[in-house]
């Protein structure tokens, strides 16, 4: 594949976020699906996928790309026993999901071993726990390596087939991969004719225009503004200008939404009362644990985010994760469980985010909504988050306008 450099600037993080963020109207976004064909002969997926010997032979799998290997949480347990009997080939990598986890020591390691199994007709899946961080960086370093495409074309190519979100530290190392093959010359570099010179310059205008600002004007000029302050106003007018505690220890938001505290859903009595598939701890391990076992007993469904209720902890940051965890229980007709240590803070902000991404809400209709039901107080700086994703949805069109 030829690609077209005559741009010596270095690339940088918000370029590559910008890029990934861009077909979302300026949001992070999950995966909607387990994996996806990124391109001929390469899927990219998720940890539970690739455990399942059935799932690897239907997609006629021959090679399996472990970027996640490990026993503890946020890891995916596998080896290459369980594929050799199916004769499929197998590399595990043993990397963290972290800013400071150097993932470019394996770039050339996972590229030759995604380059050999193509080679040989086969099909590698590549994955790590979600298949949006580990596993993506490097299949965008292949196509980089072994593809000669510049980081910004790789990572085009691959969002465009998935919903993928590499961490800052990868995405650095990513630029700084893409300076030492452009240095190196590995990129294909033309002479463009004039007429092809504005052509393209013209298609890179409109792109980049797209990734750098995703706002519809006629959205901004109806854009409503709301503040902390506006937000704590809904949350005490019900009550006469006071915050109040909640009176009962859960209460159903919707039929398939549930907000509570912490001890109740570590009784099986109460988890089968209530008919909970899914349980969301906003505050584990911070202050509220959790019986995982006893979950996998009962066969629900668990997501926990390590969240702190304080004026400087970044909340948005697990908004789009959160969002689509209970969309998966609404989806399927099921009941999810947000709790944390006493549901009123840490739990339902996450539940108001929940609203506005997947149900299409302002955040003061959102607001609104949850307060109707149980009595809330989301801290000032979880508010203040509350707003921002308000305008970044407001922004990119999001929620409708009449």
């Amino acid at each position: 594949m030829e690609t077209l450099l005559n741009d010596d600037r270095p690339c940088n993080i918000q370029e590559l976020e910008n890029i990934i963020t861009a077909p979302s109207g300026g949001i992070v976004m999950l995966p909607s699906t387990a994996y996806d064909e990124v391109c001929d002969g390469i899927f990219l997926g998720e940890g539970y996928s690739a455990k399942s010997i059935h799932c690897m032979l239907q997609l006629k799998v021959t090679h399996v790309l472990n970027a996640a290997l490990g026993k503890d949480a946020y890891h995916v347990n596998t080896n290459h026993v369980m594929y050799n009997k199916k004769n499929i080939q197998f590399l595990g990598i043993e990397a963290t999901d972290f800013i400071n986890c150097d993932m470019s020591k394996y770039f050339y390691m996972a590229s030759d071993f995604i380059e050999n199994g193509l080679k040989g007709g086969g099909t590698v899946f590549v994955h790590c726990v979600q298949g949006v961080s580990r596993s993506a960086t490097l299949v965008v370093a292949y196509l980089m390596i072994k593809k000669h495409m510049t980081v910004q074309d790789a990572l085009r190519l691959v969002r465009s087939k998935r919903e993928v979100s590499p961490n800052p530290g990868f995405l650095q190392q990513l630029c700084d991969l893409h300076e030492k093959l452009k240095n190196a010359g590995h990129f294909a570099v033309e002479k463009p004719t004039p007429e092809r010179t504005v052509s393209e310059q013209r298609l890179r205008q409109e792109h980049h225009s797209t990734e750098d600002s995703q706002a519809p004007h006629s959205v901004v000029e109806m854009a409503e503004t709301c503040s902390a302050e506006e937000l704590e106003s809904i949350l005490t007018g019900p009550s006469g200008g006071l915050m109040m505690l909640p009176a009962s220890a859960c209460n159903a938001i919707t039929d398939h939404i549930y907000i509570g505290d912490g001890e109740l859903i570590n009784k099986p009595d109460s988890i089968q009362q209530l008919e909970i598939t899914h349980i969301l701890n906003a505050a584990y391990n911070k202050g509220c644990k959790s019986d995982t076992d006893l979950y996998k007993t009962l066969g629900v469904m668990f997501l926990g985010i390590e969240a702190m209720d304080t004026l400087k902890f970044n909340m948005s940051s697990f908004f789009e994760t959160a969002a689509n965890f209970i969309d998966e229980a609404v989806q399927m007709k099921g009941r999810v469980f947000v709790h944390c240590e006493h549901g009123v803070s840490r739990s339902a902000t996450l539940v108001v985010a929940y609203f506005m991404i997947k149900q299409h809400m302002p955040v003061k209709t959102a607001i609104k909504t949850v307060r109707e039901k149980r009595e809330i107080c989301p801290n000032a700086n979880f508010l203040q988050q509350l707003c921002d994703l308000n305008m970044i949805l407001q922004d990119s069109g999001h929620f409708e306008t009449t």
